[in-house]
């Protein structure tokens, strides 16, 4: 059996459309599925901790954006239920990782090819990452994409518009990295992102040599430099050449810890939360996905 996690309202109700178009083409084959709605944010961990025990269940595909597949992806952790993806999102930036098609047919096949591989996430407290994490600039940027569902139908640009509302009024801070027990401090930080997969933002490739089945977190911290240069830079990220610019700093890792001066806003795979702390362990290949 098949379990759909649907939500409806992801990349401007996008969820809605794509599901009837997977539910046709799962009704003309005859294929038994069964499908839950999320209503809420922290729905689609809840519904799938409540059927990863139904009997020959065989994957939980999650219908809609890096945020719906981060909760579905939590509950699924640790555990032999392989996590399938159609992607609705904004910036599918799971799915681009994965070389997953925005073409739902085309996805649900895949899925129905049931070839599970494991992959790492990586451990925050209680939850788990399954793609990135950021800290400062981006993590506002994401919360002002989230807030623009007027501007969805920009979709992936819809981040560079964010970048260009948040870029006015930032304040870079001071923080402390601590990476497997070595320790580094960078003043004037506009945000450190920590990448289990190469690309976030709708494509953007932060961190150009991360790998999902590694055993090793990416991290890329950027400080010491004026709006004016980070819009400049901006461009080079879609690339992964902005590695090469003088603010960039790249580290790798198991275990990192940040601290800064003052509460920041973090998203961990696009959900928000703040904290003026932040420790995050790798959990090497510990979920399976199709």
């Amino acid at each position: 059996m098949h379990w759909f996690i649907v939500n409806p309202v992801a990349g401007n109700q996008r969820g809605q459309e794509i599901w009837h178009d997977v539910k046709k083409e799962l009704d003309d084959s005859q294929i038994p599925y069964e499908v839950s709605y999320t209503q809420q944010p922290g729905h689609a961990t809840e519904l799938t901790r409540q059927i990863i025990e139904y009997p020959d269940l065989k994957a939980v595909i999650a219908i809609g954006g890096d945020g719906t597949i981060h909760e579905v992806g939590n509950a699924l952790v640790q555990t032999k239920i392989p996590l399938g993806t159609i992607p609705a999102g904004t910036g599918n930036d799971f799915a681009f990782a994965h070389h997953i098609s925005r073409d739902p047919v085309y996805a649900l096949q895949r899925i129905f090819r049931h070839q599970p591989r494991l992959i790492d996430t990586a451990s925050l407290g209680n939850r788990h990452m399954i793609s990135f994490s950021g800290l400062g600039f981006d993590a506002q940027v994401a919360k002002k994409v989230t807030q623009m569902r007027r501007l969805k139908w920009l979709g992936r640009m819809t981040y560079a518009f964010g970048v260009l509302q948040v870029v006015k009024s930032f304040q870079p801070t001071t923080i402390s990295l601590t990476i497997d027990g070595k320790q580094f401090a960078y003043d004037q930080v506009w945000f450190v992102v920590i990448a289990n997969t190469s690309n976030y933002g709708g494509g953007m490739v932060i961190c150009p040599t991360a790998q999902v089945d590694d055993g090793i977190l990416d991290i890329c911290c950027v400080r010491g430099i004026t709006p004016a240069q980070l819009l400049t830079m901006l461009p080079f990220v879609y690339s992964g050449k902005h590695i090469n610019h003088p603010s960039i700093v790249i580290h790798r890792g198991k275990e990192i810890s940040i601290s800064s001066e003052s509460e920041q806003l973090i998203h961990v795979d696009g959900e928000m939360m703040e904290s003026s702390s932040l420790t995050i362990r790798i959990q090497p290949k510990s979920l399976f996905i199709l």
